[in-house]
């Protein structure tokens, strides 16, 4: 189990995955506060919906200077004040979506800073928000900017999977450990929480599984491949088929859902010795 389980979650609800303990769903995001009393601890930065922490521009500057102890305080940082994310595959997506409410759909602020993508309406927004945090979004008026749509669990399941057809991962947000934010569907390079995993190995954490290929059923045609956005899986050449690296691997699942041949499966990351407390 990884460090949320052991701290968060409970064996009565998912084998003690800690994103399946309802309990991780129902912070009061609701504080009286006197004129001019500003947002305490974990909760700085939450007035505009940002998160506080490390931005990934200061991660780089550690990066480029070689200052691995500055590197260290960040990641610390990130770890301490719940920062940071998950990754899930579609269907512990779907019993996820299950517990928690409200749920919208919302623009996405990364493809905004990335990509000048502006999304504005519910055929083009990327990016979900869970939990009574949404009964208040209007008072951060920049992060929605165009507004937000509220879904209920059925359409958020099929949206969800909607994103996974399309190729995004599925990852969740923390606003400060471990209560959940937000449900991010992110590719490389646009998204700021795969980029931090990929690029600083720190700020995402890895899923509970992970991906293997059935040689026998494997036909290599590619399509997983183009899915990965990890860096984990390539076509190998001498075999002609899909060829996983375990210790890439984030255990997304989108070659799971995309394999016409149902070649590629996810098994437990405990079952794995060699990477069973792999999770950056």
């Amino acid at each position: 189990m990884c460090w949320m389980c052991e701290q968060f979650g409970d064996p009565e609800y998912g084998d003690g995955l800690w994103y399946l303990n309802p309990k991780n769903y129902a912070r009061n995001m609701y504080k009286l506060r006197a004129p001019g009393e500003g947002f305490k601890g974990a909760d700085v930065g939450l007035e505009t919906g940002a998160r506080s922490g490390p931005s990934q521009s200061d991660l780089l500057a550690a990066i480029e200077n070689n200052d691995k102890a500055e590197f260290e305080r960040m990641r610390n940082i990130m770890q301490e004040t719940g920062q940071g994310s998950m990754v899930v595959p579609r269907d512990d997506a779907d019993k996820i979506l299950a517990l928690c409410s409200p749920i919208a759909l919302m623009s996405c602020i990364c493809r905004k800073g990335i990509r000048a993508i502006d999304e504005r309406n519910e055929q083009e927004y990327t990016c979900m928000g869970m939990g009574v945090g949404m009964l208040k979004w209007e008072r951060w008026p920049e992060r929605y900017k165009g507004g937000v749509k509220f879904v209920n669990t059925e359409e958020a399941i099929e949206w969800n999977h909607e994103m996974d057809d399309r190729g995004f991962c599925h990852i969740l947000m923390l606003f400060g450990a471990p209560f959940i934010g937000g449900f991010c569907q992110c590719d490389y390079p646009d998204c700021g929480a795969l980029r931090n995993g990929v690029d600083f190995g720190l700020g995402v954490l890895k899923s509970h599984y992970l991906a293997q290929v059935d040689y026998e059923k494997c036909n290599g045609c590619g399509i997983c491949a183009q899915r990965c956005q990890w860096g984990a899986l390539k076509f190998e050449t001498t075999t002609g088929k899909a060829n996983i690296d375990q210790f890439k691997c984030f255990g997304c699942g989108l070659c799971h859902t995309a394999c016409p041949r149902g070649a590629i499966s996810l098994v437990g990351r405990s079952t794995v010795p060699a990477v069973a407390e792999v999770w950056l």
